[in-house]
């Protein structure tokens, strides 16, 4: 059975609400086409690769977390990357809608996902960007070793290498999590007395800060912690649109494994 692309782009919506979407963000539709679909690829970046997914399903869907316009692309080129990636979206009426920060804060979204995800009690409010949440507290059931929690990690998340920031291992209880890029909120974290921060893109500068203010910060990869939102998509469409067809992006199209 297929769909046009516009109900599933008002179910998400209903979910992930343009509203709740941070203003300096691009979420919702990138390439919008009257189309109807019987499969739909989930993805956390538009890359070729996933394009070159969607024409073998003959999917007429993409849809990403990353928004695939993210400042104002000037001009359509072909012989160019994105000249050729749009071109080839367009003249294969494939639309692509993007969920970014509107899916980060939504309720079932990404950092609600990641709190189930490592079994955390307690939930409350990291702090606030524009009025909107940012970020999660939790408790684990008990302390954990960090040598203990890097397994728990690693096999919840299915991510093979984690950095860890800090002046010295201790067991870790009550954590501050944020799917994506966390560095901004390292203070919001220190202020609200955790025991370890989980994000990712943590730099060098925010390592040396962590070991000052003996904080820890864990670095889990920005891939791996928001990729946890795709399967939850997939389940929710699955629910509300009987017999579509799916395909998640498992892996980074961007690293290399040599």
């Amino acid at each position: 059975m297929k769909y046009p692309v516009e109900e599933i782009k008002n179910f998400m919506e209903a979910w992930a609400k343009n509203e709740y979407q941070l203003s300096w963000d691009n979420s919702g539709s990138q390439i919008e086409l009257k189309e109807e679909t019987g499969a739909v690829v989930l993805a956390m970046d538009v890359t070729d690769k996933v394009v070159d997914k969607a024409l073998e399903m003959d999917a007429k869907l993409i849809i990403s977390h990353h928004p695939m316009f993210f400042t104002g692309s000037k001009n359509i080129v072909e012989g160019t990357y994105l000249g050729d990636k749009i071109i080839r979206l367009i003249k294969n009426n494939i639309s692509v809608f993007s969920y970014h920060t509107s899916m980060d804060i939504a309720e079932d979204g990404v950092n609600d996902t990641l709190f189930e995800k490592l079994y955390l009690k307690n939930k409350s409010v990291l702090t606030y960007e524009e009025d909107k949440p940012m970020g999660l507290i939790g408790e684990f059931e008990t302390e954990l070793p960090l040598k203990d929690l890097d397994k728990f990690l690693k096999d919840k998340l299915q991510v093979s290498k984690i950095k860890y920031y800090g002046r010295e291992e201790k067991s870790i209880k009550k954590v501050a999590i944020l799917g994506g890029s966390g560095s901004d909120f390292i203070s919001q974290a220190k202020e609200a007395g955790v025991d370890a921060y989980i994000t990712s893109d943590i730099k060098y500068h925010d390592g040396q800060r962590a070991y000052e203010d003996d904080l820890i910060l864990i670095d889990v990869g920005h891939f791996f912690s928001e990729r946890i939102i795709l399967p939850k998509i997939k389940k929710k469409l699955e629910e509300n649109f009987k017999d579509l067809s799916f395909y998640i992006q498992e892996t980074s199209s961007f690293e290399l494994d040599i």
